[in-house]
């Protein structure tokens, strides 16, 4: 084999090494979130959702937290909409090797929308699930429920999945 061969197999071989290492290393965040997720987009009015989940991983900003949050926008999901009632709340699941099962739930939060420099707002719920110590290690999720009502009393919107995330 060649010196210029033996290089480029070298090359290639180093460059798949780094990939595989770079994809399967564990992200540095401790939290999973899903946000500005469409749930309703009729009438005049789009209503978003966000769910997240974090658990408390040393060195890392992070804390073992469920997220939900309400928003709404007007007309195809463009600007905030100020003064709409809505509201929150969210189930925190863990697998437990067949199944996903609520480990924690909230009540409802209720709250007018509104708008700010950074986008639109709107009831949110940052709850304390206690981590492992709440239902043991393993994959949890947050599903957060997310509506705001419309101009015709009916309440638009749905739920939103965070994704999961192991918490020992």
């Amino acid at each position: 084999m060649s010196k210029l061969r033996r290089a480029l197999l070298l090359v290639a071989a180093s460059a798949a090494a780094s990939f595989a290492v770079l994809t399967a290393a564990a992200p540095a965040q401790a939290w999973t979130w899903n946000q500005n997720v469409t749930l309703y987009n009729a009438g005049g009015l789009c209503v978003q959702g966000e769910a997240g989940i974090d658990h408390v991983k040393p060195g890392t900003f992070s804390g073992n937290l469920a997220y939900s949050g309400a928003y709404a926008r007007g007309a195809g999901c463009g600007a905030g909409l100020a003064n709409q009632y809505a509201a929150t709340r969210l189930d925190v699941y863990r697998w437990n090797g067949s199944a996903w099962v609520v480990c924690r739930s909230t009540a409802w939060t209720y709250g007018y929308t509104g708008v700010n420099q950074w986008g639109p707002t709107g009831p949110e719920q940052v709850y304390n699930y206690g981590g492992a110590a709440s239902c043991g290690a393993g994959w949890y999720g947050t599903l957060a429920a997310s509506y705001v009502l419309d101009s015709s009393g009916t309440w638009r919107g749905g739920t939103v999945w965070s994704g999961q995330e192991y918490v020992s």
